[in-house]
């Protein structure tokens, strides 16, 4: 297979991280630390209803307690492939330039957000602005080759390619394009509480690689406000997304509003999915047993003696968690 990036030498590199490693590595591991291979992470945005764990060579404590329950066979399993990473689909020389971009994104830029102090700021201007869309045109693109969920249309993808193929800078400001600094406060271990995946929205398309939120729009004509959970405002969204600029402009979510932001994620996006999923099973199976729908206080009793007050609670069980506690539940309505 030849590389997906040139289309002329082949495909050998292996372990190539499609979201930038040098970014995401503190959220993945576990303390925050750089180690590889340690820590874990989890995707809200696949069509699973359950909580998708993935981690390596942790202390099975720390993990348990990180999980609040036993990791599952199929999680261990999933455990030995490598976040974000592919193998063959990039040749050594494509892989060599994608390097070239991210480690002056790494020098030049991260330093001024991670180590600065933003009290009281809500956005920054950089003058790099070609390297800074560079980095994250990087990003997206491969993103929409190695993710199935993350979609650009054919045209966008390829002019994205010819970019980065060519290493161009001039003239690549036409993409509205919003980046959203996440200030993570209180030590490396902080950085845990953030994101890393993409959702299947268009129009922005959304990335969330740590501490950085990445909205992309595939023309002017595409631009449209979404409140999304916290992570935009219409009182700045304007200034926040950037097209034909002469400085970049970097929105800043402060430490506290980035709690905020990703609790109001993981808490109403998966918890409704996962109960809604729950209802729709549970009717089913009930349909097969008895021949009709359940009545609504037997289904509310059923969702009762999973989350009692507190709805995200469906999330810490397992597939077989659930399967089991449903099968319990309807036979002892039968026995009553």
């Amino acid at each position: 297979m030849n590389c997906a990036l040139c289309q002329e030498r082949e495909a050998n590199k292996k372990n190539t991280h499609y979201l930038s490693d040098g970014v995401i590595r503190k959220c993945l591991n576990i303390g925050g630390t750089n180690e590889r291979e340690r820590g874990y992470y989890f995707d809200i945005s696949n069509g699973n209803p359950f909580v998708e764990f993935n981690f390596q060579r942790i202390d099975e404590v720390n993990l348990e307690k990180g999980l609040g329950r036993a990791p599952t066979e199929e999680e261990l399993e999933n455990a030995r492939q490598i976040p974000f990473s592919v193998d063959y689909v990039f040749c050594s020389v494509c892989e060599k330039s994608f390097t070239e971009f991210e480690s002056q994104f790494s020098n030049d830029i991260i330093p001024k957000l991670r180590n600065a102090d933003l009290t009281g700021v809500s956005h920054l201007t950089f003058e790099e602005t070609s390297l800074i869309r560079m980095f994250f045109y990087i990003q997206i693109w491969r993103n929409s080759i190695c993710e199935e969920i993350f979609k650009l249309s054919p045209k966008v993808q390829e002019e994205l390619r010819l970019i980065i193929l060519n290493g161009q800078t001039e003239n690549i400001n036409h993409f509205p394009l919003a980046i959203t600094f996440l200030e993570t406060l209180g030590g490396d271990i902080a950085f845990t509480e953030n994101y890393v995946g993409s959702t299947s929205d268009r129009n922005p398309n959304i990335i969330f690689m740590n501490d950085f939120v990445v909205q992309f729009f595939g023309n002017r004509d595409s631009i449209n406000y979404q409140e999304f959970y916290g992570l935009n405002d219409t009182a700045d969204f304007a200034q926040s997304v950037n097209l034909e600029e002469e400085a970049f402009t970097v929105k800043i979510l402060s430490n506290t509003n980035r709690k905020e932001l990703l609790n109001n994620i993981i808490t109403t996006e998966k918890v409704k999915q996962s109960l809604s999923f729950l209802e729709k099973s549970f009717d089913l199976i009930w349909q097969r047993m008895f021949y009709g729908f359940p009545p609504i206080q037997i289904k509310r009793e059923y969702i009762q003696g999973l989350v009692g007050n507190d709805d995200s609670t469906v999330l810490k069980y397992s597939q077989k968690q659930i399967a089991e506690y449903t099968e319990k539940f309807i036979w002892d309505r039968i026995r009553r």
